[in-house]
């Protein structure tokens, strides 16, 4: 298992939930928001554990549609290509994917299914990800999910940690919801044929879609290293991938010095709306700031911890971000944990590599 597909799988098993049995949010809905005139947002649901989904639009134009990621979940991607159908006659002529992650290019099959003359879309980087590491993850029998479930039920079972632990009763709600959503999910999952781009772009991409131009660009990495931005002038409207993810941001693989630059090229585009990765689509550029701040914070930390000559645990030890915990999370504990499991220990070992590969 690639160490990028670890990091996916296991941040799946390891989310937090809210102390509610419910049925799998984001394997059942989504919201459709009206962003601008011929684009619509499918907000993906707010999820309770580790198992996520991307953020899709779709921009219509006089002469076809392109959609900005596919989604995670194909009955929902199904879903989402009924609804284009009924906004438009015009078939979806491009599929853009914004980064290599599974949840935002797994319904690409559905896309090309619909619409067989599909072009699908990414950088460089994002197609030779994609294909190096989407497809362990998305084998349910490899990826080790089903025994992944069964884990969790004996956890479940005998109350304890592995290391013999009792387990409170947020940790047996929590359990009970990620083995719903991962039940939930895996039919889901053994519908999903990875299908690849077919089209790469080195910087920018110009797409016409008749009365509307598309702008598609690779800004420089961030949260992945080929992370595509999609731009629309005559709506002023922005789609960031994962560069840009609320409430709390993804460290997975990432590149803090670079993605910094990156959120700051963002805000040189004039954007009445901007739909990120993960999130409620925004009308201005305060969680981009505090996105900066929180990157630029951990960055500096970290770099003098390494120019302390410290290791990895006793830099983890010396990193205070308590000040952004409290902006990003609130009182929330679903947020709490995943600012942790999701952004700040991998966070931590990013920007510690990268410290110390530039006084190598």
């Amino acid at each position: 298992m690639t160490r990028h597909v670890a990091w996916f799988a296991l941040f799946i098993l390891l989310g937090c939930a809210q102390i509610a049995l419910a049925s799998c949010p984001v394997c059942e809905s989504y919201e459709t928001a009206k962003v601008a005139e011929g684009i619509y947002a499918f907000i993906a649901a707010e999820p309770r554990t580790g198992l996520v989904s991307g953020n899709s639009v779709a921009i219509i134009g006089s002469e076809g549609v392109l959609v900005v990621d596919s989604g995670h979940i194909p009955s929902l991607t199904r879903k989402m290509i009924a609804e284009i159908r009924k906004l438009t006659s015009q078939p979806v002529r491009f599929v853009v994917n914004t980064h290599w992650h599974p949840d935002h290019l797994a319904g690409n099959q559905e896309y090309r299914t619909a619409f067989p003359g599909v072009v699908i879309v990414s950088t460089p980087v994002t197609l030779a990800q994609a294909a190096a590491q989407d497809p362990f993850y998305l084998d349910v029998d490899k990826s080790g999910l089903p025994a992944a479930v069964d884990s969790l039920k004996k956890t479940l079972q005998t109350g304890k940690r592995r290391n013999g632990s009792p387990l409170s009763d947020e940790d047996k709600q929590y359990i009970a919801d990620e083995i719903g959503d991962l039940e939930a999910f895996l039919p889901e999952m053994r519908q999903i044929k990875l299908t690849l781009p077919d089209v790469t772009f080195e910087k920018a991409l110009d797409i016409s879609l008749g009365n509307r131009q598309v702008k598609v660009m690779f800004l420089g990495r961030g949260n992945t290293g080929g992370d595509a931005v999609i731009y629309v002038p005559d709506a002023k409207v922005l789609m960031t991938g994962d560069l840009v993810v609320n409430p709390t941001p993804y460290a997975f693989g990432s590149y803090f010095g670079e993605w910094i630059e990156t959120l700051q090229k963002l805000k040189t585009f004039e954007a009445d709306a901007i739909v990120p990765g993960h999130g409620p689509v925004e009308h201005n550029w305060d969680y981009v700031n505090l996105l900066i701040g929180l990157f630029e914070s951990l960055r500096t930390q970290v770099q003098q911890a390494v120019d302390q000559g410290l290791s990895l645990d006793e830099t983890r030890k010396k990193i205070d971000l308590s000040r952004f915990e409290k902006q990003f999370t609130g009182d929330n504990p679903l947020y709490v944990r995943g600012f942790h499991d999701g952004f700040l220990v991998p966070g931590v070992e990013r920007a510690y590599d990268e410290a110390k590969f530039a006084k190598e």
